[in-house]
């Protein structure tokens, strides 16, 4: 989920919250309704040392888009978000005056921003935009009809006079790389000499022998093979059952004598 994603599901959930006669039931959304101006959103930011002082009391709909930007990102990342820098206060003019200093307001609207509204050029009210479809947003506002409110308006209608752009991180998908491709097989392949029972002291046995003790490979008497490089009878018993590992479906494979085929899939076979 992007930056701007988590500012409007976060606001689109508070739609129905209804300001406060009195510093009560301030968590319930529609408990002690009345045009008294107490809500949760300036508690909160008062209690996080949000601003100059404390906001409850009085007209919050800059409160309403602080608190979400908050509930977001915390206190120090939401505030630099919203572009705010100096000494914070919650009037419209101040939060539009932070994006215009720092280039970040025009008339062009986009999902996640902070949308602002005047009257006689005057900068009065204050909302998140939620939705852009062709010429008409979609917005969440705080302290419309002294509650959290779902509105929409053409981009033509004279109230909308800008849009803040908050810096937002977008989170970018990076492709994971496609897989290496597996490294090719290379067959090994030697010319070595044919070896069958009754060679003795053969350096060539001798390698053969380590293959069938590496292997776990035992005479007919389940007795481990000797590395004495003699081609005995032990060795051949051995050497006829790895044949029949390596050729089972071959049994003409199955006698004994380490040739050019039984040396290459025995190289070449997994264990």
């Amino acid at each position: 989920m992007s930056n701007a994603a988590q500012v409007v599901s976060i606001a689109l959930a508070e739609v129905g919250y209804k300001e406060k006669a009195t510093n009560a039931s301030l968590d319930l959304a529609t408990a002690n309704a009345g045009t008294g101006n107490w809500t949760k959103y300036a508690r909160d930011l008062w209690n996080a040392g949000y601003y100059n002082g404390n906001k409850n009391g009085y007209a919050w709909c800059d409160v309403f888009v602080d608190w979400v930007f908050f509930k977001a990102f915390g206190k120090t990342e939401g505030q630099l978000t919203e572009c705010q820098t100096g000494p914070l206060g919650a009037a419209c003019p101040y939060s539009a005056g932070y994006y215009k200093a720092q280039g970040r307001y025009d008339k062009t609207p986009k999902v996640g921003d902070q949308v602002f509204f005047q009257q006689g050029g005057a900068l009065v009210h204050t909302g998140i935009v939620v939705g852009v479809s062709g010429s008409t947003i979609t917005c969440v506002e705080g302290n419309a009809s002294n509650m959290v409110k779902k509105t929409s308006y053409s981009l033509s209608n004279s109230y909308v006079a800008g849009f803040g752009h908050p810096k937002y991180t977008e989170v970018t998908v990076t492709p994971e790389p496609a897989p290496a491709p597996a490294p090719a097989v290379t067959k090994i392949s030697v010319l070595v000499p044919e070896l069958r029972q009754g060679m003795k002291n053969s350096a060539a046995v001798k390698g053969l022998q380590r293959i069938l003790y590496a292997r776990g490979i035992r005479d007919s008497a389940g007795k481990v093979i000797a590395v004495d490089g003699s081609f005995g009878p032990s060795t051949k018993q051995a050497v006829v059952k790895l044949q029949k590992q390596l050729f089972p479906s071959d049994s003409s494979q199955w006698d004994g004598v380490v040739g050019q085929k039984t040396w290459d899939a025995m190289l070449n076979k997994l264990w």
